[in-house]
């Protein structure tokens, strides 16, 4: 059969009584609310529980300590997210593949104070006290070019006032504690901003009359949707994935995301046991806040453009807009799609309308479009400025929308276990065959997406020098982090290999703790929930 641009959830659900995820759909579909947890337990693993008993605890004391004369209302969080494949393809409207993980941002919320302030603290030290009055938060504006750290905080206080435009915002102490290293690809703008709206939600329905208890604050469509916008106040043209793996992440599944026709979230099991996922942390910080206008932004820039384009130059008509932005690859393929042309004809399109691999000029781009240089940069470049030379359509808009068919050959393969005579052959085989996907994809953001780097490339190379079955960049790229399959018996060899041979060459002086931040074997776990009551297990 021709590849298809089809979403693959339309094959891995629904009809069979013993689909891989039939089962978990059915569940988790009936549980559209942010969930509200008494323990500990129904938050962690079996393994993470004991370091996090003691951060919980910790962090309560020093709210106590802080605020001593105040009860601590209800603690918010949002983890962060790996993404296991399907990179920079979301704001193209084409599913992805993550999964929530162990590390998270909580916010300690004091509720009830009549100081008609919210008071932001931090554990880290590097992260100095804010106040802000609540009678200017409506008005308040959020500058993105300066690097505040209380701006993803208020970038949930413009989300809250969206989803709920009626809100009485009520008096918030909050003492904020985040596990999510900073720039490591791994979401934790996103994780902030998530759980920064879940704590304002919370505590504008906690204190609303009549109200008895904390459930039903926020569903989690509204908290992913809300979320997206929100970032965008701190200078991200996100696409959606991040927000969505840390609200709807499920423990023991991957996330098969899916942006069109709307927005859902269907958690798939692994079928096979035999593998696990190590995070290895570059060190080098890629915070797509700073670089936007070189990176992150300009590629959001470069598929929009390049989808007008298509569309402009092969007669499709008008596509629909993302967010009020441009038009997306995804409108590209639909139309083309509904004119008879499969997954690889798009792609001879694209290769045919932009056979200038060199790249293309503002005033090349002009006349491609039909528009002038000045309707270009107001359409694109103005909320989200970039800088570039010349657009780069050929490469990226070919990474997309192969990515898109690399995401769907690998949820096929992660719903059907490895089979056989020989059990141990058939699994090494498929190892290998999901490993080919992920190396696929790491020389894919590497030549034609622009957004690896030398770290990067050279943790690639060392994980699969010493076992990896394949390895690649995940998140935005630029520096952050790799995620590597590796087989579970071999895994902490593995990561003790990694150890040795990057973090140790490359930064003589690193702690062990600092280490270990750096580099984890990794599990899917829960998404965002707001935890009352008992924090312990």
């Amino acid at each position: 059969m021709p590849p298809s641009f089809e979403s693959s959830i339309t094959t891995l659900t629904g009809t069979a009584a013993s689909s891989p995820v039939s089962e978990v759909d059915e569940m988790h579909d009936a549980v559209t609310n942010v969930p509200v947890i008494s323990s500990l337990s129904s938050v962690y693993s079996v393994s993470a529980l004991p370091s996090q008993e003691h951060r919980w605890a910790s962090l309560v004391a020093s709210f106590e300590q802080l605020y001593p004369n105040e009860d601590l209302t209800f603690i918010a969080r949002s983890p962060g997210r790996v993404n296991l494949i399907g990179e920079h393809i979301d704001y193209s409207l084409f599913d992805v593949l993550p999964m929530a993980i162990t590390q998270d941002v909580l916010i300690a919320v004091h509720v009830g104070a009549t100081d008609g302030q919210i008071v932001l603290n931090n554990t880290d030290p590097q992260f100095p006290a804010r106040t802000f009055n609540i009678a200017d938060l409506k008005e308040i504006e959020i500058d993105a070019t300066v690097h505040e750290w209380s701006n993803y905080f208020l970038a949930g206080v413009k989300g809250a006032f969206s989803l709920l435009p009626l809100a009485k915002i009520p008096s918030m102490h909050c003492l904020i504690d985040g596990r999510i290293p900073t720039g490591s690809g791994l979401s934790s703008s996103s994780a902030f901003v998530c759980a920064s709206l879940l704590a304002i939600v919370t505590a504008v329905k906690a204190m609303a009359p009549n109200s008895t208890s904390f459930a039903s604050a926020v569903t989690k469509s509204d908290l992913v949707q809300s979320s997206v916008v929100s970032e965008r106040y701190v200078g991200v043209n996100s696409g959606g994935m991040d927000q969505s793996a840390s609200v709807f992440g499920v423990p023991g599944h991957a996330l098969q995301v899916q942006f069109y026709p709307a927005l859902k979230a269907t958690p798939i099991a692994f079928q096979s046991d035999g593998f696990a996922f190590v995070i290895a942390n570059t060190l080098v910080v890629a915070d797509k806040h700073v670089t936007g206008p070189i990176h992150y932004n300009l590629r959001v820039v470069e598929t929009a453009v390049a989808a007008e384009i298509l569309a402009k130059q092969c007669g499709l008509g008008p596509l629909p807009i993302r967010d009020g932005f441009g038009g997306t690859l995804r409108g590209v393929v639909e139309a083309f799609k509904a004119r008879g042309v499969d997954a690889t004809g798009v792609i001879n399109k694209v290769k045919e309308v932009f056979s200038k691999e060199e790249g293309y000029t503002l005033a090349e781009t002009a006349q491609l479009l039909g528009q002038s240089e000045l309707e270009i940069t107001k359409k694109y470049m103005t909320r989200f400025p970039v800088r570039f030379e010349r657009f780069q359509f050929r490469a990226r808009a070919l990474h997309v929308l192969e990515e898109a068919l690399r995401v769907q050959k690998f949820c096929q393969m992660l719903t059907h276990a490895p089979a056989g005579q020989d059990g141990a052959d058939a699994e090494e085989q498929y190892l290998r065959a999901l490993a080919s996907i992920t190396t696929a994809s790491h020389q894919s953001c590497r030549d034609l997406f622009d957004c690896s780097c030398e770290e990067l490339d050279e943790l690639v190379g060392l994980a699969v020098a010493n076992g990896a079955y394949g390895s690649r960049l995940t998140g935005a790229g630029w520096g952050g982090a790799t995620v590597s399959l590796v087989r579970k018996d071999k895994a902490a060899e593995f990561v003790q290999c990694l150890k040795k041979e990057y973090y140790l060459k490359r930064y003589p002086e690193i702690s062990e703790d600092k280490m270990n931040d750096a580099i984890c074997i990794t599990e899917p776990a829960l998404g965002s929930a707001v935890v009352v009551g008992n924090y312990n297990v």
